[in-house]
């Protein structure tokens, strides 16, 4: 079996001691529960208010004119209340002029990529629309092997000419 002797006696120890304290626990439980049930017999001798103190160590104590709401209906206002506030802002201030914003898209290409690859990404940033109008451009005007590594920055909507200069010039 096992060598080691004093793990075992103090494991066999430490579950007698236990069990005691378990057992001493439960004689000592019900003498509680009696001490309780004997001031709940003076309950009835209570007036309202002594009750309700009474009450309120446990418990939330309300009273029967108090609303009480379910978080559902909690939220319902606070998003009304919300709406309203921004609602009351909007009519607050004057409208803004509106600046046309020139949007800039940043492409980072890294060196040996094809067009094939420079076309997905301008796809997917929206520079372009037609990935396959792109490499024929570049593969009809032999620019495939020129395109230069780096960031390339374009604003806003562009012509397919212009951004295969773009890609292929520093």
């Amino acid at each position: 079996m096992l060598t080691n002797k004093s793990l075992l006696y103090g494991l066999g120890i430490g579950l007698i001691i236990g069990a005691s304290l378990l057992q001493l626990m439960n004689v000592a439980k019900p003498v509680a529960v009696q001490t309780d049930l004997m001031k709940d017999a003076t309950i009835s001798e209570m007036d309202r208010a002594q009750l309700k103190e009474a009450a309120s160590k446990y418990f939330q104590v309300f009273d029967n004119d108090q609303k009480m709401l379910s978080q559902t209906q909690v939220d319902a206002l606070v998003l009304q209340k919300v709406k309203e506030e921004k609602d009351k802002q909007l009519a607050e201030q004057p409208p803004a002029p509106v600046k046309e914003v020139v949007k800039e898209t940043y492409i980072f290409v890294s060196s040996g990529l094809n067009a094939g690859n420079v076309g997905d990404l301008l796809v997917t940033s929206g520079v372009i629309t037609d990935r396959k109008a792109f490499e024929d451009m570049m593969y009809q005007q032999q620019l495939n092997e020129k395109i230069v590594s780096g960031v390339h920055v374009f604003k806003g909507p562009m012509e397919l000419a212009r951004v295969v200069s773009n890609i292929t010039t520093r």
